[in-house]
């Protein structure tokens, strides 16, 4: 009997060996990135901005914004200027004021010839940086405003973004500024830390399509970018997008919507 027992016993503990390597197994799979079959589905738009009629976020959304300062003139380094300099002597310094204690400056360039033009562009800004998360409005030094009409642009690694005054106005009219700004922000405040990421890489893999062309163009520049707009307003603004996109998003993008779901959450 005792012979019988000890293989009895035996058996179990093999048995139970077996289960909780099984157990072990189902919870990696559980942590890796969802397969997305669906590879070949083209992308939505063409980008997230210009190319929608979407008002991701909204003039009337509120803000953080509550109020704005003249510094002076100074010397600033300006890059992006289109004469091509990238110091000016007498840039125009604001700065901003928010609700939560952040104070950013927007450095508009002496082009714009006197104080009052160079303030019509900053007062422009204001609130659209009051629209956006805190710990994006957070990771900002600054905002630079050159006169004309390039296109927004973002230094990650200088904490500053750069717009142009006639680009500025065909995004108003257009109910683009605010997606725009936040843009921007995004690759000034995640593009260091995530856009070459193994788990975002990962995540962009396994789902293998890309909601506009600019991000499938550019994935290690654009797609988060691309991307978190579209993630943002369904978080934050749950219905504002319609129900068709927000299934694509959660349907062939599963993985990044996860991801940026966690950070803009």
């Amino acid at each position: 009997m005792k012979k019988w027992n000890l293989i009895f016993i035996a058996l179990l503990a093999f048995t139970g060996c077996k289960t909780s390597s099984k157990k072990e197994s189902n919870s990696l799979d559980d942590k890796l990135a969802i397969k997305n079959q669906n590879t070949n589905i083209p992308p939505l738009f063409k980008n997230s901005i210009a190319s929608t009629d979407i008002d991701f976020i909204k003039s009337t959304d509120p803000d953080a914004f509550l109020g704005l300062t003249y510094i002076g003139q100074d010397i600033k380094e300006m890059p992006g200027a289109e004469s091509g300099e990238l110091m000016d002597e007498n840039t125009y310094i604001f700065e901003t004021n928010f609700k939560d204690n952040k104070k950013i400056e927007i450095w508009a360039h002496s082009d714009f010839g006197n104080k009052e033009a160079a303030e019509i562009y900053v007062k422009n800004l204001t609130n659209k940086l009051g629209k956006l998360p805190s710990f994006m409005r957070n990771s900002l030094d600054h905002v630079v405003i050159h006169k004309g009409n390039s296109t927004a642009f973002a230094e990650d690694a200088g904490r500053f973004f750069v717009l142009y005054s006639d680009n500025m106005d065909v995004r108003i009219r257009n109910k683009d500024l605010e997606e725009t700004v936040f843009h921007e922000s995004i690759h000034v405040a995640l593009d260091l830390t995530y856009a070459k990421n193994v788990s975002w890489k990962k995540a962009q893999d396994a789902d293998g399509t890309f909601i506009t062309e600019y991000a499938k163009s550019r994935p290690n520049k654009e797609d988060l970018a691309e991307t978190a707009i579209f993630v943002y307003t369904m978080i934050k603004y749950p219905g504002r997008l319609s129900t068709d996109i927000e299934d694509w998003v959660k349907t062939n993008i599963p993985n990044r919507y996860a991801f940026l779901k966690e950070i803009l959450n």
